[in-house]
């Protein structure tokens, strides 16, 4: 079974990177070369048309016509506008290859399990459709991956400096990861919560020095555009907010139905109601050690479902609760229905991402839409996955596992 997989993996990764060679100036990377560049050019890149930028080099713009990304994640992308575009692109490759691979590794490692079932897990991991999809648009996500795993391991260990500082660059440069101060606020990490405040208001502090207040603020700008309803109404999109108002929409059409204070309400209450689920499921056992970093792993699910945005790549962060199942089942501690919500989630978005490739981002049809909306699917199936893991009764794992 380790050797089919690998070989799945190899073919996997032989068609993927002879696509990529067609991928160097087109989204999402060609939007974060020409953010970046428009940095270097003392251009805001939240205020004026990246195509301006981009035009010369012939990066794909549209529809995204400016920076949707934080100011602090800009900074970080400019000295690679230093490179030409191709060379650019596939040193960002490269950078995200490296953090998977160690991201991987540093959730296995110390885990107890078996070389074989390690290497198992680790071609699963290369072949989660959203790992794909994430290297075919060239995004970022995967260095927030890198970064949660680096705060479980250093708060394992009692780095709570480190994995305060960590969390606080990984908020400054996606926003989402925030959310799980929410994690450390109940489970009491004062430590952790105060070094994050740190490092927030440090690089923070340095954005503004280096880009001035007004162009720090001008992401504002970007952040509405995104959260326009032309991206909120495509099926890619699975955030919470998102699906909600696309049932709000399929039900009363765009132009119909009631006011649009009505479609936000029901995405509050929406977005309420999730959080307040897993705050129950967290202080549950609030007292209690985080075996297997359950609670952990369903805070990650809910920062990515509250995100204003998150398209399919997002979902490589899934990995992170994925592996806890996996090694949980391995020491014979697992909830059976958590790990196979897990499975059929894992399942779904390889039916939703093949789906559309057939039917294109823009599905008609009742059947073409159901298919694109396994995407959302998939990630309330691994919410679900999630929150069984979290809210299992720890007294019959650790018995579990004892036998």
């Amino acid at each position: 079974m380790v050797v089919i997989l690998w070989l799945g993996v190899i073919v996997h990764s032989l068609m993927l990177l002879h696509q990529l060679h067609s991928r160097v100036n087109q989204f999402d990377f060609s939007i974060y070369y020409a953010s970046g560049l428009a940095l270097r050019e003392h251009i805001d890149p939240y205020t004026t048309d990246l195509d301006r930028v981009g035009r010369g080099l012939q990066l794909e713009i549209d529809p995204i016509h400016f920076a949707t990304d934080p100011p602090t994640f800009l900074l970080c992308m400019e000295p690679l506008t230093l490179l030409p575009v191709r060379q650019a692109f596939w040193l960002w490759t490269a950078l995200n290859f490296a953090a998977l691979v160690s991201s991987l590794i540093l959730l296995l490692r110390g885990s107890g399990v078996d070389f074989c079932t390690a290497l198992a897990l680790i071609a699963l991991g290369l072949l989660y459709p959203p790992v794909g999809e994430h290297f075919f648009y060239g995004q970022n996500k995967i260095f927030v991956l890198l970064a949660l795993v680096l705060v479980m391991r250093w708060m394992a260990h009692g780095h709570d400096a480190a994995a305060g500082l960590i969390l606080g660059i990984a908020a400054l440069m996606r926003g989402f990861p925030l959310l799980m101060i929410g994690y450390l606020v109940l489970r009491r990490r004062w430590r952790v919560i105060a070094y994050t405040v740190a490092g927030m208001a440090i690089g923070g502090l340095l954005t503004v020095a280096i880009l001035g207040l007004q162009q720090t603020l001008s992401f504002s700008n970007g952040l509405r555009f995104v959260t326009k309803p032309r991206f909120l109404a495509l099926p890619i999109n699975v955030s919470l907010g998102a699906f909600v108002s696309r049932l709000y929409w399929y039900a009363f059409g765009a132009h119909g139905g009631f006011s649009n204070a009505v479609r936000l309400i029901l995405v509050a209450a929406a977005e309420i109601g999730l959080l307040a689920v897993t705050v129950k499921a967290t202080l549950k056992y609030r007292d209690a050690i985080d075996m297997d970093w359950r609670a952990f792993s369903l805070w990650v699910v809910t920062a990515v479902m509250l995100s204003p945005t998150a398209w399919v790549h997002y979902l490589v962060l899934m990995l992170i609760p994925f592996a806890q199942m996996a090694i949980a089942a391995d020491r014979g501690r697992a909830n059976h229905r958590a790990i196979w919500m897990a499975v059929a989630s894992f399942l779904l978005i390889s039916l939703s991402t093949s789906g559309r490739t057939a039917f294109g981002p823009h599905p008609r049809g009742g059947l073409p839409i159901m298919i694109a909306e396994c995407s959302f699917g998939s990630l309330m199936m691994a919410y679900l996955s999630a929150y069984w893991f979290a809210s299992d009764d720890l007294m019959n794992a650790v018995d579990c596992g004892a036998q």
